[in-house]
Formats: C-alpha cells, sequence, structure tokens
C-alpha cells in the first residue's frame, strides 16, 4: 500500500479520528502516503495537524479548482469514506470510486453502495464508540491496529503561559461552545455554570473560544479570563493545565488524545465519543448528560434539553476531586 486517503467532516473531533485510522495505516506501512480530505476548513485542520509532517490536509469539494486538484493526484491503493448518521453523499462517493483502487466504507441507506464499494463494513446505528468503527475499517483492509488508544502531538509553545500570566497545572480550562445550539448551552446555562466553578475552584478559569464566542460571555468572574489561541496554542494550554471542562466539542477531545483530567457535558446525541471503548481505562473523563430528558427523541429545535438539564453543582464538586 503506497496510498491512503480518507474523507472526513471539516470538524477537529472527526480529523482526530481520521488522523488515528491513518496512524495505524502508516505503521503496518511505514512509506505509505496518508491524506485526510475535508470539505472545507483545511487551514484549521492542518494547523492542528502541524506536527504530524507524515500527514497531508487537502480540501474538496463542488468547486472547480478543488475536484481539478483533487484529480490530479491521481489513483489512490485505499480511500476510506466516513461512518454518518445518514447518508454519506452520492457526489462524494462518486468521487472516492473514481480514484479509489481500493474503496471501503460503512453501511448506510444507498442501493447504489453495493456498486461502488470493495468493501461494505455493516453499521447498525450510532451507539458504537467511534474508535471501534475506525478498527472495523481497519478489520476489512487487514491492517493490525498497532494504536490501541487515541493520542496527540503538538508544537510545544513555550512563551504561552508566561503571556497569558498563568503558571503550569495551577489553572483549569473551559470551552462552552459548540458550534451548534442543538448540541450547546443556553447564554444563561454557560454563564450559571462559569459562576459556580469560579465559585468552587480555587483555580484560575481560563474560557477558550473565538472572540467573538468569549464575548459573549459578559463580564466574567474576578478569577476568570479568556484566552484567544491558535490550535496549537490551545493544545499547549490544555496540556500544561490541571484540567478541562468541556462541553462535547474538538476543544475535549484534544483534551481526551493527550489524557488529560476532563469533564465533559455531551448531548444525548454524542455519548457514545466518550466510552470507555472510546479512550480506554486510564483516561480520567466524567461524563454528565441527562439522558432521560431525551428519552423521545433529541430536541433539535434548540438549545440541547439533556444539557440544559445537567446540574452545574453537581459538576463542579466532580471537578474538584479531580483537578484538585
Amino acid at each position: 500500500m503506497k496510498t491512503a486517503l480518507t474523507f472526513r467532516a471539516s470538524s477537529i473531533g472527526d480529523s482526530l479520528m481520521g488522523k488515528y485510522l491513518l496512524e495505524n495505516i502508516r505503521t503496518a506501512f511505514p512509506g505509505a502516503r496518508c491524506t485526510l480530505a475535508v470539505s472545507s476548513r483545511a487551514g484549521m485542520v492542518r494547523d492542528l495537524f502541524a506536527a504530524y509532517p507524515w500527514l497531508e490536509v487537502i480540501e474538496v469539494n463542488k468547486s472547480p479548482a478543488s475536484l481539478g486538484r483533487f484529480f490530479a493526484r491521481g489513483r489512490q491503493d485505499i480511500v476510506i469514506t466516513p461512518y454518518t448518521g445518514g447518508v454519506f453523499g452520492i457526489l462524494p462517493k462518486l468521487t472516492a470510486r473514481a480514484v479509489a483502487r481500493t474503496l471501503v466504507g460503512y453501511s448506510d441507506r444507498s442501493p447504489l453502495n453495493r456498486f461502488l464499494y470493495t468493501k461494505i463494513i455493516p453499521l447498525v446505528g450510532r451507539s458504537r464508540a467511534p474508535r471501534s468503527l475506525e478498527c472495523d475499517a481497519l478489520a476489512a483492509l487487514g491492517v493490525p491496529v498497532a494504536q490501541d488508544r487515541p493520542s496527540f502531538v503538538y508544537l510545544p509553545q513555550p512563551a504561552l503561559l508566561e503571556r497569558l500570566g498563568l503558571k503550569e497545572k495551577e489553572y483549569v480550562v473551559v470551552h462552552l461552545f459548540s458550534g451548534s445550539n442543538a448540541r450547546g448551552f443556553s447564554p444563561d446555562k454557560k454563564k450559571e455554570l462559569i459562576s459556580v466553578l469560579a465559585k468552587t475552584l480555587s483555580l484560575p478559569l481560563v474560557l477558550t473560544g473565538t472572540p467573538k464566542e468569549t464575548e459573549s460571555l459578559g463580564v466574567l468572574p474576578a478569577n476568570a479570563r479568556t484566552a484567544d489561541t491558535t490550535l496549537q496554542e490551545l493544545t499547549h494550554l490544555i496540556d500544561h493545565s490541571a484540567g478541562m471542562v468541556s462541553l462535547d466539542t474538538g476543544a475535549a477531545h484534544i483534551a481526551a488524545h493527550l489524557r488529560k483530567p476532563l469533564v465533559v457535558l455531551a448531548s444525548c446525541v454524542g455519548v457514545q465519543w466518550w466510552s470507555k471503548e472510546m479512550y480506554g481505562e486510564g483516561v480520567p473523563n466524567a461524563l454528565f448528560t441527562r439522558l432521560d430528558v431525551c428519552a423521545s427523541g433529541h430536541d433539535y429545535s434548540g438549545f440541547a434539553p439533556c444539557l440544559e438539564a445537567i446540574d452545574v453543582e453537581e459538576v463542579a464538586r466532580r471537578a474538584i476531586k479531580m483537578f484538585m
């Protein structure tokens, strides 16, 4: 195997899992050219993988220029399409089929799959951890799982803590922005959680997000501050903290890959990302959600009810046990 490519959603969590898949392939075939293809935000994903020179990130979408660059790369020995909650689009499937000698993907409702795929991996529901699904793809390829636990490396940022006025392991990172109301807190819930954490923890809180996101938090408690960082800086900030409290976001997955103490607040549709099957026994994760609130199905019309019902006092108590 000389070339391997996987398509991924343009998010940190999905890209990290794509890296995990390709990392295992590269262990079996050290000279393989490995590529991760996203439809947008390729610059962000390249920044994420700045410490992985062997991993190429490309952007492939409907624009003629991106398609031209993609097809100019020539045939790929292996192409793996991602698992989704619905159907992976027919146009991306045709694009993948056009360049793949062997095309591997997961079952969905499309009747065309049997004509396009070399190997189809049965996918029933969304309850299994994504790492297990990546291992299914490796098994379909006949590639052994060499990395049984996801990990992550980054470019150290030695001047960052001094610039932010922070001390090693004497602060807690808090990330409360998910990019989607249906997977996130209401503004009032964010403020409530920050207030309780600030009163409960004796360590400073460092709130991360884009400048626009952190500005929306308004006036913060005296021992809380915001930090505007690059992805490499964010990773360094997380890695040198006492721990992290986060929504189910890419920042939380970075913390889990780094094996940092992590209190994660996930909607009912994201809990499969936080099982022991995902990160193993040794990751100090504490998961908060309210599955009972969504017993009849998740409500996507507003802020996630299964998050809004979380007891923030209990979150703070668990944070004390884990971080202090």
